[in-house]
């Protein structure tokens, strides 16, 4: 089964976190919760979640893909994790999948791993150090790197991992039992 990592900080955007995990399970994926450096992490809106691991278990030939949430602190605590740094580049010298929503690209541009194009929450681009800001899609695929919007691009987003990781048939299967309209 593959396995996806998807890193949790206080301060998550809750929505972006439970709706890709959520989705990706649906579609047979293993999405684990990773605590940035505890199990029990809170969200920025007071939702607790329990985390699978924390990063500091992390094996980077065991997953496909590492998703970031975003929300506030959250992302912050993402950009400045050093350990979580060294992650994301590994995931991209071995061409796995890094994906990052809302403001969690920051932590993308801080790693050093933002390729041409991405894309965020409007306006946090300001806090990206990395030109390349799309703003009419909800969800960017640049190379093995894929960002979106928001909370409510959250499914869209998710969708496209499956499809990324998955196939394009599991992608169809999925949206269609979400009744997910594009």
């Amino acid at each position: 089964m593959k396995k996806v990592a998807i890193i949790l900080a206080d301060g998550f955007e809750e929505i972006e976190a439970v709706s890709v995990m959520d989705i990706l399970r649906r579609a047979g994926i293993e999405a684990l919760g990773v605590g940035l450096q505890n199990l029990e992490v809170n969200g920025a809106h007071n939702i607790q979640i329990k985390a699978d691991l924390i990063l500091d278990d992390i094996k980077v030939d065991e997953f496909v893909a590492i998703v970031l949430p975003g929300g506030l602190p959250g992302a912050k605590y993402l950009a400045n994790s050093q350990k979580l740094g060294e992650i994301l580049r590994e995931f991209n010298l071995k061409n796995l999948k890094i994906a990052a929503i809302c403001a969690a690209p920051w932590a993308l541009s801080t790693a050093n791993v933002l390729k041409n194009s991405y894309t965020c929450y409007p306006g946090f681009e300001k806090n990206i150090d990395h030109s390349g800001y799309e703003d009419n899609k909800n969800v960017v695929i640049d190379q093995n790197i894929i960002t979106s919007k928001g909370p409510a691009t959250a499914m869209e987003f998710a969708l496209n991992l499956v499809k990324e990781i998955c196939s394009y048939e599991k992608y169809m299967e999925i949206k269609k039992d979400l009744l997910f309209v594009d």
